[in-house]
C-alpha cells in the first residue's frame, strides 16, 4: 500500500528517493564499512558522521549508497563528512504552471501526491513514478 508521508525531504523542486529511516543497525554496519575502507579514520570520525547523518535526515538506504559512492569515488587518502552527507538521489517535480510554461508533454508525466494535505497535484516523470513509491493524484 502506498502512503503519502509527512517525512519527505524536499529541496526546491526536488524530492529525495529515500523514504526509509535511519536505524542503529544501519549506522553501525555502514560505519564499520567506512572504517574498513579508510584505515586512517577512527571511531571519533564515525561518531561525528553519525551526528551529521541525523541532522541531515539520512536513511539507512541513503547512508549505504553514500558509503558505496564515497568508497568508489574518494580520491584523497581519507574522506570528509561532507563527502557522505552531500550524497543523495533525487527526483525533480513540477507544478502545473511549470509544466505548462515549459510546454512539457503531460503524457510523459504523472500527477502525484507527496504529502497528505497537499492541495494541488505535482508532476513527476512517468519513469520516476514507475520506479518509486509515489501516490497517484486522485
Amino acid at each position: 500500500m502506498k502512503i503519502a508521508s509527512t517525512n519527505i525531504s524536499i529541496n526546491k523542486n526536488e524530492i529525495s528517493v529515500y523514504r526509509d529511516v535511519l536505524t542503529k543497525e544501519g549506522v553501525k554496519a555502514n560505519c564499520l564499512k567506512v572504517l574498513a575502507a579508510f584505515k586512517a579514520l577512527d571511531t571519533q570520525f564515525t561518531d561525528l558522521l553519525t551526528e551529521s547523518l541525523m541532522r541531515n535526515k539520512f536513511t539507512d538506504e541513503r547512508f549505504k549508497d553514500a558509503v558505496n559512492h564515497v568508497i568508489d569515488n574518494c580520491r584523497y587518502p581519507k574522506p570528509s563528512i561532507a563527502d557522505f552527507v552531500s550524497y543523495d538521489k533525487s527526483i525533480v517535480f513540477y507544478t502545473h504552471k511549470e509544466m505548462s510554461h515549459n510546454r512539457f508533454n503531460f503524457d510523459l508525466f504523472q500527477a502525484v501526491r507527496l504529502y497528505p494535505n497537499q492541495e494541488k497535484p505535482l508532476w513527476v516523470s512517468k519513469t520516476d513514478f514507475n520506479t518509486n513509491n509515489f501516490i497517484k493524484w486522485q
